[in-house]
């Protein structure tokens, strides 16, 4: 998928071999296609020369089963939001993966506490959360849960400065750090919406102030379908005062993604470039 391509597409220059898993060899293919992606742009920018582009695409390789997974030492799991899915994922996984290889899930929003209950080594599991455009946003959470062991740990750590991260370590909690963090300032841009503001006014409003973008245009590049999920994790956990935003919830019902899907609160055009508002 989009954040598997993305961490790959940042984990090669480092000389490291990357594997995906995927469902389907078409899947597979837009993988390694959003990895030539990324590095063609650093070739065509002179940054990497046609030598090293070359040299990088050739670590990338995939496959539809977990053939090659005895032999790694950290698997990142990228799959949907959906407990059920990384539970299935990290159980055939776990059947392939030699004792010590660590798996790290990069949930956006279920506790990994909750993702490590489906595991047979627990310890082994903790949460490696990439921010979307992962070649260009520098950040990396990585979350721990009470059974996680230290040297797991120390070994994402040190694995996320090497593919160049500013790395956090965060106990495992709703949200995490940026999403705990996140989520009521977003949560307030959607309850303006609700009370009638318009959408550029709000974006406008928080741009001027000094964020790269506003808080509606940030929703549509992470993914409506994402930030529903975020909403109602953090209405569960804290209650009334995160109660999600109507405006929201019915653009989502209306099959809107966002940027990825081409529409959202905003018109995109077939690139994905971003219009105006979306009447």
């Amino acid at each position: 998928g989009f954040m598997g391509a993305g961490i790959a597409s940042i984990t090669v220059p480092q000389g490291v071999p990357v594997r995906f898993k995927d469902t389907n060899a078409a899947q597979v293919a837009k993988g390694v296609a959003a990895v030539r992606d990324v590095l063609k742009d650093r070739l065509t920018k002179r940054q990497i020369t046609k030598q090293q582009f070359d040299d990088q695409m050739s670590l990338v390789a995939g496959a539809t089963e977990y053939t090659g997974f005895g032999r790694v030492p950290l698997v990142i799991e990228a799959v949907f939001e959906d407990l059920a899915v990384k539970h299935k994922v990290l159980a055939e996984t776990e059947a392939v993966l030699s004792a010590d290889a660590i798996f790290a899930t990069n949930t956006s929003t279920i506790p990994i506490t909750k993702i490590a209950a489906g595991s047979k080594r627990p310890h082994n599991v903790i949460g490696m959360h990439f921010f979307s455009p992962v070649h260009k946003m520098p950040l990396l959470e990585v979350i721990v849960t009470p059974q996680t062991a230290p040297e797991v740990t120390a070994t994402v750590v040190e694995f996320g400065r090497r593919i160049g991260k500013t790395v956090i370590i965060v106990n495992d909690a709703p949200g995490f750090y940026v999403n705990r963090i996140l989520a009521p300032y977003v949560n307030e841009a959607g309850l303006l919406l609700d009370e009638g503001v318009a959408i550029e006014e709000v974006d406008k409003a928080m741009s001027r102030f000094g964020f790269p973008v506003g808080p509606i245009n940030l929703i549509d590049e992470v993914g409506l379908d994402i930030a529903g999920k975020s909403g109602a994790i953090m209405a569960e956990a804290f209650g009334a005062r995160m109660t999600p935003s109507v405006a929201l919830k019915n653009v989502l019902a209306a099959g809107r993604l966002g940027r990825k899907g081409k529409k959202g609160f905003y018109a995109y055009d077939e690139k994905g470039k971003r219009g105006d508002v979306d009447e």
